[in-house]
């Protein structure tokens, strides 16, 4: 089956799919392609990009993750009474 599109973005990261959207709202019929190699273990992701999947948020994430348990460790010193061991598990 023959489709026919006003726009054809390849890669569905952030700027790809912000291309796609705008495009939309204008009334473009709009397809996205987007290709991922899966990773050694198998991981597939998809649309949103490196950045979103595997990239800066995910860092993000386990940096602020980070922070907050050293945080919690220390809040004793701030008057905050926190039971120990502090523990976490995702």
């Amino acid at each position: 089956q023959q489709q026919d599109f006003d726009l054809l973005v390849i890669g569905g990261g952030s700027g790809g799919l912000a291309c796609a959207k705008e495009a939309s709202q204008l009334g473009r019929k709009v397809a996205v392609v987007d290709y991922v190699e899966p990773s050694p273990r198998g991981t597939r992701w998809g649309l949103g990009g490196t950045c979103v999947n595997v990239g800066c948020i995910p860092k993000k994430l386990m940096h602020q993750a980070a922070l907050l348990g050293s945080m919690i460790k220390h809040a004793h010193h701030y008057g905050w009474e926190v039971a120990q061991p502090i523990q976490h598990d995702w």
